[in-house]
């Protein structure tokens, strides 16, 4: 079960930096949406993965 977590995990962190990489390829409002939507998701992971420490 704990892999199933991380195999997640790790594809929801490749996902966010394929949205982070994608936007920086379009200039304008739905580039920045889309690099935005990607740190989300890096920022959410960092939240689920500090939450367990504190």
């Amino acid at each position: 079960m704990k892999w199933i977590v991380r195999l997640i995990c790790l594809l929801v962190f490749t996902g966010s930096m394929a949205l982070i990489v994608t936007g920086q390829r379009n200039i304008g409002p739905a580039g920045l949406l889309t690099m935005i939507t990607g740190l989300a998701g890096i920022l959410i992971l960092l939240y689920l993965y500090n939450k367990k420490f504190q």
